[in-house]
């Protein structure tokens, strides 16, 4: 129970740094006005991690802090977010804690849909049709940005990730000698 409790604990840190970061510090450096998007990446590590449903579950409340702090619409980001951690957990059975490819693919991929669908919620319905101007200027530079802040960011959530499993695993051994 406690290992639960802290895995928790240390997920919900890590979404509110990713979230402080992605629009405190990164904001402020961005380049091109483009900025790298934090909370995906930590659904999509999560959702590659730990499967589907707690890349559900770190989705939706990455995307309803997202949604409180900067979205114009209540649960527009915590619904995107959250079909792509669960999306992510598809990959688990074929991902290995080494390998950064399939994240750095599976990132690419979510956030060319995570772009297509602020500019169709956000641009489109408002009577924008640039799609090409949005895609090159926009989404590709975001994306290319996310993808190479990716190997950093994975770096650290498995260390974090092993660190935890350690931990239940002592915390198990202990009551069983």
């Amino acid at each position: 129970m406690k290992a639960i409790l802290r895995r928790t604990l240390v997920t919900g840190v890590i979404i509110l740094a990713a979230f402080l970061l992605q629009n405190n510090i990164f904001a402020a450096i961005s380049l091109i006005r483009i900025t790298p998007n934090l909370l995906l990446l930590v659904t999509v590590t999560f959702g590659l991690l730990h499967g589907k449903l707690t890349g559900l579950a770190v989705g939706f409340f990455a995307g309803l802090l997202a949604d409180a702090f900067g979205g114009t619409l209540l649960g527009q980001y915590a619904l995107i977010l959250s079909v792509l951690g669960y999306g992510c957990g598809f990959f688990t059975p074929y991902f290995y804690l080494d390998s950064v490819v399939l994240p750095m693919g599976v990132c690419a991929a979510c956030e060319l849909i995570y772009g297509l669908y602020v500019y169709v919620f956000a641009f489109l319905f408002r009577g924008r049709f640039n799609i090409g101007f949005y895609f090159t200027n926009i989404i590709l530079p975001e994306t290319v940005y996310t993808v190479a802040v990716l190997v950093v960011v994975y770096r650290f959530l498995v260390f974090v990730n092993r660190k935890l499993e350690e931990a239940a695993k002592r915390r198990s051994a202990d009551k069983f000698d």
